[in-house]
């Protein structure tokens, strides 16, 4: 009975108070979209620092005299570092190969020889260990330097490492945007409330002067909170889920190197279980329940 009640009252004070039961749902609303923005981006770029890491290669030119028994020996002692995943052995005729369908046979067609060293393409586990384990080569016999340089060994760590940097820029600023308008959320919602509670302000000292608690006063407005909360989270995680899945529709059919990921809307089955909904509808409700809590503490002090 007493559910029905409070349910009853929160409704009835949402119809009452609808112009401001609005601006609070369209604030949840923006909170919840710029999360739900966050999560899905934060995906993607999950999986896209992810695919960069993979691809830190450390590409070791080998002379052309270097024995097969020396390249096997250097393949060995590469492999036995802790820090390297993977070793790829490419031939003078596979480097070949490759120039040539990069810029065309036609370049190497008259030449009397073929010019490219052969190379180990080394991976490492970590993109922040690829100096560490490049510096083991430079003096290796088998590289193939120029005289007084290192340029047998080569690999684009800078431009890597500038990449993830600018992805955890692009995270962090999305998680204080997305702060940002939770805090706005909780007071508009709060306010709305406490408008609500105003115009009921002598019901409620009339309630407290025949004993009610604290929270028999509070749950209505706690609910109207919450209820606000969920609708704008409910709302705006749909939104996302169609913007991101829009998105990578015209991605999968327009780039060929690009490969949004959709966020699934119910449930994910990694590390957070729960989809773009059930998540943002909780935040929502929680949100919408504490700006209640808030807009009544002056009104319930003990």
């Amino acid at each position: 009975m007493r559910v029905g009640f409070f349910l009853s009252e929160a409704l009835g004070s949402l119809r009452r108070n609808w112009v401001m039961t609005m601006a609070a749902v369209i604030t949840v609303f923006i909170s919840t979209v710029i999360l739900g923005g966050v999560l899905v981006l934060g995906e993607n770029l999950n999986r896209g620092a992810t695919s960069l890491e993979n691809r830190v290669m450390i590409e070791v030119f080998i002379k052309d005299e270097t024995t097969p028994q020396q390249q096997q020996e250097f393949q060995q002692r590469v492999l036995a570092m802790p820090e390297v995943k993977e070793v790829k052995f490419v031939s003078k005729d596979e480097a070949l190969r490759r120039f040539q369908e990069t810029v065309g046979s036609y370049v190497t067609k008259n030449l009397p020889t073929n010019p490219l060293p052969a190379s180990f393409e080394v991976f490492v586990n970590d993109a922040d260990q690829v100096d560490t384990v490049a510096a083991r080569f430079y003096d290796d016999p088998i590289v193939d330097n120029t005289p007084g340089t290192q340029d047998g060994v080569q690999y684009a760590a800078k431009t890597v490492r500038r990449m993830l940097d600018t992805i955890d820029l692009v995270r962090w600023g999305m998680w204080a945007a997305t702060i940002v308008f939770a805090v706005a959320a909780v007071l508009l919602i709060s306010t709305t409330v406490r408008l609500s509670i105003f115009a009921r302000r002598r019901e409620v000292e009339i309630m407290r002067l025949v004993g009610a608690t604290n929270w028999f006063i509070r749950w209505p407005f706690v609910i109207e909170g919450f209820i606000t909360g969920l609708i704008g989270a409910i709302l705006g995680a749909l939104s996302v889920y169609v913007v991101n899945w829009a998105v990578a529709d015209w991605l999968r059919n327009s780039v060929d190197y690009l490969e949004a990921y959709v966020y699934p809307l119910w449930w994910q089955g990694e590390g957070w279980p729960l989809g773009l909904l059930p998540t943002l509808a909780v935040l929502g409700g929680v949100l919408g329940a504490v700006g209640g809590m808030v807009a009544l503490r002056r009104y319930l002090r003990t």
